[in-house]
């Protein structure tokens, strides 16, 4: 909005200003008003869950400051109303009608009931909640900073507790929360139980009608009575945890759980999501200290009972209880191989233990392919279980140990370790599947992985060639061969050059290499820098060292 101020001269002294007898204009820009809000507008968002349990059901607490639409027969536009502070809501050709504190069914009676009675054939008339109101609730033991807190009736308990001005304390329970109703009690009652809240009694808080919340139970059943909606006169109160039962084993999910009293065996099941597809329901046992509280016993449960809330099968629970389901012996057990690499149809395959062989598997996978390398094809026999991963405590020893302070047996012992593939089996592919060497064929085990390579058709030359790279694989080539194609020895090449075994990982002096094979890595080392000056230096000082014994000697034997 714009408004036009008209100014007088001014006056001397003040700063620069017009011509005398020239007025000036100032506009001043104030900031727009706000429409009134259209009821589509006043409405706040409210989720399925709570229209289906708290509106839709008529359950919902009417009270001051809640917001509704008023439509009469004959009316153009819906009117709207909003319940005073004295619980009335003011209907046309009516007057006011106490609605607060009703339920939202009784209030849409009482409504039309009093239209009724006042306006003779007057039509219908319907009312409808447009925007619950807030109000305060207390929330009080052991959270960081107890108070109240603003809340709707919309609104859960767990949404209440989130918005307290601190966290849970450490201890604090989630399943033994209770929540206090006053709305419907008098003034002496309603008072008398906000005190004792407030003081902190929470063991005569729960001996009244108070509802427990279980928040627990709610996240993992979704069931409202565990985490009901929050109402205007409300206490909410956080007690204290009281121990931990435990659920272990072949559950969904094992753990310890706060324990409340009142527990039963089959409320720890629904803690820990139920039982495991692989439990044995003839082994269910209950591990209980006897009442010395020193030995613990073993106590055979019955499932069924327990699964059909059978009081004196389903028991209640005890602080450090622990309730054990245990596996099945055999379930689903591994009882497939897999092949990679170089055949027709890789992937898994079913085995059976004592029975399958190599050769069948790989006629089940339709043969080896043309690019298949039989020489570097391995069978590699996992372990089945993360216990049998066996450590070998001497080589974590020898890790930690330089190399110079190792001894020679040491030293041996590490580098054959450090080669060593774990799991490979040893089979001849060649022997088995081109000479038929049937004492190659293997028995296969569930897990086993068959790798079998591409055909490496190259030798790699690196180190001090010329040009080092990888020279395409001859049989007829010899060490010299492929150093020649890739530029001969370069000027600083010794005349040490290794040959690394692409099968095994194995290093060998090249004159001691009758045959490269595909993928082997052929190594020209470099010359050692040498210090000629020390080594003279070096050489005259022992020159010295042995003349002044001869001289010594000399001496002595005159």
């Amino acid at each position: 909005m714009l408004v036009m101020l008209a100014l007088l001269p001014w006056k001397a002294g003040a700063a620069p200003s017009p011509q005398d007898g020239e007025k000036q204009t100032i506009v001043i820009q104030q900031p727009p008003q706000e429409a009134p809000k259209t009821a589509a507008e006043m409405s706040e968002m409210i989720g399925m869950e709570a229209f289906k349990e708290v509106m839709a059901s008529g359950q919902y607490l009417v009270g001051p400051g809640d917001q509704f639409l008023v439509h009469v027969a004959g009316m153009e536009v819906p009117a709207e109303g909003k319940v005073l502070a004295e619980g009335g809501l003011y209907i046309p050709r009516v007057g006011m009608v106490r609605i607060g504190g009703l339920r939202l069914r009784d209030a849409r009676r009482t409504v039309e009931e009093a239209y009724q009675q006042t306006v003779r054939n007057g039509g219908a008339i319907q009312i409808q909640l447009i925007a619950p109101r807030s109000f305060p609730v207390p929330v009080v033991g052991l959270v960081e900073k107890p108070g109240l807190v603003q809340a709707r009736g919309v609104e859960r308990i767990s949404e209440v507790l989130a918005k307290t001005r601190g966290a849970m304390a450490a201890t604090a329970s989630r399943r033994n929360i209770h929540v206090i109703k006053t709305a419907f009690l008098d003034s002496a009652a309603a008072a008398w139980l906000r005190r004792l809240a407030l003081s902190g009694q929470h063991e005569a808080l729960a001996r009244e009608a108070a509802q427990r919340v279980d928040l627990d139970l709610y996240e993992v059943t979704g069931e409202s009575r565990y985490n009901p909606f929050v109402e205007d006169g409300d206490i909410i109160v956080v007690g204290a945890q009281q121990g931990k039962v435990g659920a272990m084993e072949a559950v969904q999910r094992p753990s310890m759980y706060e324990y409340v009293p009142g527990d039963r065996i089959s409320d720890l099941l629904t803690l820990a999501l139920g039982l495991a597809p692989n439990h044995d329901p003839e082994k269910l046992l209950l591990f209980r200290y006897a009442q010395d509280t020193r030995k613990r016993e073993a106590l055979p449960l019955d499932l069924k009972g327990i699964l059909a809330r059978d009081p004196g099968a389903d028991l209640e629970l005890q602080v450090d209880d622990w309730v054990v389901v245990r596996w099945l012996p055999v379930y689903h057990r591994r009882g497939e191989v897999r092949i990679v690499g170089e055949v027709v149809y890789p992937g898994y395959y079913v085995v059976e233990k004592g029975k399958t062989t190599l050769r069948e598997i790989i006629e089940k996978a339709g043969a080896f392919t043309n690019d298949a390398a039989l020489p570097e094809a391995r069978v590699v026999r996992q372990k089945q279980s993360q216990q049998e991963e066996d450590i070998d405590p001497e080589f974590e020893r020898l890790r930690t140990i330089p190399v110079g302070d190792r001894t020679e047996e040491e030293n041996q012992y590490f580098i054959m370790k450090s080669r060593e593939k774990r799991g490979q089996m040893v089979v001849d592919f060649v022997a088995l599947f081109d000479r038929g060497d049937e004492s190659q064929n293997i028995q296969l085990l569930p897990g086993d992985a068959i790798v079998v390579p591409a055909m490496q058709r190259v030798v790699v030359v690196s180190g001090q060639a010329s040009h080092p790279g990888a020279v395409i694989y001859d049989s007829t080539y010899a060490v010299a061969d492929y150093i020649e194609k890739a530029g001969g020895l370069g000027w600083r090449a010794s005349k040490d050059v290794l040959v690394i075994k692409a099968r095994t990982g194995e290093i060998r002096r090249a004159r001691d290499v009758k045959q490269v094979e595909p993928g082997d890595r052929i190594w020209i080392k470099e010359k050692p820098v040498h210090d000629y000056w020390a080594i003279f230096t070096g050489t005259m000082g022992v020159i010295g060292q042995v003349s002044t014994l001869v001289l010594l000697y000399a001496t002595l034997t005159k």
